[in-house]
C-alpha cells in the first residue's frame, strides 16, 4: 500500500473525493497511488494540493525516502 492510499485512506476519503478536493481528475489520481505514474516526480502544485486535503505535509505523501527526507531539509 502507498504512502498516498494510507494517508488517504486514514483521511477517510475515497479517491473519487479526494482528486476533487484537490482540484485533480480522479484517473491522474488513481494511477498515483495505484503507482502507474511515480507521486515522486509530480508538479509541486499537485503534491501540495493533495497535502492540504490530506492535512499532512508533502514528505509524507512521497515515496521515496529519500527523496521526502530532502524535502523535509528544505522545508
Amino acid at each position: 500500500m502507498s504512502n498516498l492510499q494510507q494517508k488517504r485512506l486514514a483521511a477517510g476519503l475515497s479517491q473519487s473525493q479526494l482528486a476533487k478536493a484537490a482540484g485533480l481528475n480522479l484517473g491522474a489520481y488513481q494511477h498515483y497511488e495505484q503507482g502507474n505514474r511515480n507521486i515522486d516526480g509530480a508538479k509541486i502544485e499537485t503534491l501540495a494540493a493533495i497535502a492540504a486535503v490530506l492535512g499532512c505535509k508533502i514528505p509524507d505523501i512521497l515515496e521515496s525516502a529519500e527523496l521526502a527526507e530532502k524535502v523535509r531539509a528544505v522545508s
